[in-house]
């Protein structure tokens, strides 16, 4: 499920770490925290990688916390 939310592009040492939930500006949800450790362990194991950018999809960089499936947590 976490592999939707996020696409790695590396190019010339420079690791593209894209959130892709545009629909929802890129809002954090579970899968989201759990896809972005997941490429932070991937990119550590990259040794041409000299920088990661962390960029969003669409018009917005990251809504910040989705409260309407965190709130399914508690």
């Amino acid at each position: 499920m976490s592999e939707d939310r996020v696409s790695i592009t590396i190019t010339d040492g420079i690791a593209d770490v894209r959130m892709t939930r545009a629909d929802k500006r890129n809002a954090l949800d579970g899968a989201m925290f759990s896809a972005l450790a997941a490429a932070g362990e991937r990119l550590k194991t990259e040794p041409g990688v000299r920088v990661v950018v962390l960029s969003g999809e669409g018009s917005s960089f990251c809504a910040g916390l989705d409260f309407a499936t965190m709130g399914a947590l508690a």
